[in-house]
């Protein structure tokens, strides 16, 4: 078991040093979670990004789709869709 320590802040913040960011693979802006185990021992895990976390990324980033636009998608996908096959002689392949 590899030991290292963090020193406490006068505003209650730590440090995690490098080797506890490399292990939990966090970064800056990540999010860490303190969790107690039954026996009281605290286990620090990295907390993955939710969808609603990764909102904020693209804001201002995505131009918002109007609805004209979708339309147009629509139809535009729809004038690229397979041509008709050919139809099934009846009894065929059986």
């Amino acid at each position: 078991m590899t030991r290292v320590e963090a020193k406490v802040t006068s505003k209650g913040q730590i440090t995690l040093p490098v080797e506890v960011r490399t292990r939990l693979n966090v970064g800056p802006g990540d999010k860490v979670v303190f969790v107690e185990g039954s026996d009281g021992r605290i286990v620090v895990r990295s907390r993955a990004g939710t969808l609603a976390d990764m909102r904020g990324m693209v804001r201002d980033k995505v131009k918002i789709p109007k609805g004209g636009d979708i339309d147009r998608w629509i139809d535009e996908a729809r004038s690229r869709a397979l041509p008709d096959r050919p139809k099934r002689r009846k009894g065929a392949g059986r």
